[in-house]
């Protein structure tokens, strides 16, 4: 299961990983395999510090533009922290990402007081997680704006295992690793605006957002030594 790997990420895609995938309006459409060759390792940087990943631009593509580019289905909620910290996630689950199966969760860019808002109208208590954290469905008025938000980062855990070798010749050598010699190693590429959580005893995990962010990903890793390339 993702639980498995011990990172706190930017948000919650272990429970959304693990949740039930709730019917939604993004969800009108089948899966299907999109026509397009979008890889993990195809990371587009602009000049404005943003980036271009799976056929969308983070920070200006919103998540209905994601869910267009793959047919594919979505569950949306919020989720509060138990520090009260919100935020807007959407589990895509299983599905074709160019020639490659991945589950896929994206964090939207939103402002605290429209996630406020649409909790004061909640008239549920929420339903626990893993995290700590509460997780809160949206009613079909704040699915239809909450579609429209920009993507802030994009989790990817694929299906394949791929191996030290593989990542490092599609990535290029990380600028650092931290944990190093753990069974989760962190392999830090701020340029690209990407994290990817090395496990030896399972899949690995890909975290993006755009390079000019990067700070918030590299916050989330647990301290320990820093190996620098």
């Amino acid at each position: 299961m993702l639980r498995e790997i011990e990172i706190k990420p930017l948000n919650h895609w272990r429970s959304l990983f693990a949740g039930i995938l709730l019917v939604s309006l993004m969800s009108a459409c089948s899966s299907q395999v999109p026509k397009h060759p979008f890889l993990p390792w195809d990371i587009t940087v602009h000049a404005d510090g943003s980036s271009s990943v799976f056929g969308v631009h983070l920070g200006a593509d919103s998540l209905l533009a994601f869910k267009r580019v793959y047919n594919q289905k979505a569950d949306l909620a919020i989720f509060v922290d138990p520090d009260q910290k919100m935020s807007l996630e959407a589990y895509f689950g299983n599905m074709q990402v160019g020639a490659l199966s991945a589950q896929v969760a994206i964090v939207a860019q939103t402002e605290p007081g429209i996630l406020k808002e649409w909790l004061g109208e909640s008239h549920t208590s929420g339903d626990p997680t893993p995290t700590g954290a509460r997780k809160y469905p949206l009613s079909d008025q704040q699915l239809l704006k909450a579609q429209n938000f920009p993507i802030e980062s994009i989790t990817y855990r694929p299906s394949a295992d791929y191996s030290e070798a593989l990542i490092r010749r599609r990535f290029g050598q990380p600028q650092e690793i931290r944990h190093p010699k753990s069974e989760n190693q962190y392999w830090l590429y701020p340029t690209k605006g990407l994290l990817i959580t090395v496990n030896n005893a399972g899949r690995d995990l890909f975290q993006y957002i755009a390079p000019n962010d990067f700070a918030r990903l590299k916050a989330s890793i647990p301290p320990d030594t820093v190996t620098s390339h």
